[in-house]
């Protein structure tokens, strides 16, 4: 059976007009039809509404990979916390930073694990800059360095 014939099949009880703009959109506004789309376009929706069951080991990489990425996330939102780019309960500098300084332009959850590490190796770059800069007098990092000893006293 097609894709286009089991896309048929799938979508035989939801109404017409619904399905229609469901593919207009889907097609990027070139037909309302299903038999119009092209195989590859078929073999896409099809995948969305009824998609392969995956396998044990398939499902167990996801759920490892995801474990390893949620835990470059919490070591680079730490680091930037540390070093001041994040402030406790806000995003709104850390994103920031990361579109206009970080290595890849993009927000967080859009890394991959290889990029996360990057990211995370110029996160500690910065840390390191900036206890070599508080060595400095009248730095902004050494008034930061000055301020926290402040508040140890």
């Amino acid at each position: 059976m097609t894709a286009k014939q089991q896309l048929k099949d799938l979508f035989a009880d939801r109404d017409p007009v619904q399905v229609a703009i469901e593919i207009n959109g889907f097609t990027g506004f070139r037909t309302t039809v299903i038999e119009e789309m092209t195989e590859q376009e078929a073999i896409k929706l099809l995948s969305i509404h009824a998609p392969k069951p995956k396998t044990v080991e398939e499902q167990n990489n996801e759920l490892r990979n995801d474990l390893i990425r949620n835990g470059w996330i919490s070591k680079i939102l730490k680091i930037a916390e540390e070093t001041k780019i994040k402030e406790p309960g806000s995003f709104h500098k850390f994103n920031d930073w990361m579109y206009k300084s970080s290595v890849f332009k993009k927000h967080l959850n859009a890394h991959t694990i290889e990029e996360l590490q990057k990211v995370h190796q110029q996160l500690h770059a910065v840390k390191t800059n900036n206890a070599r800069s508080a060595k400095k007098p009248l730095t902004k990092a050494w008034w930061d360095k000055g301020v926290n000893n402040i508040k140890l006293n």
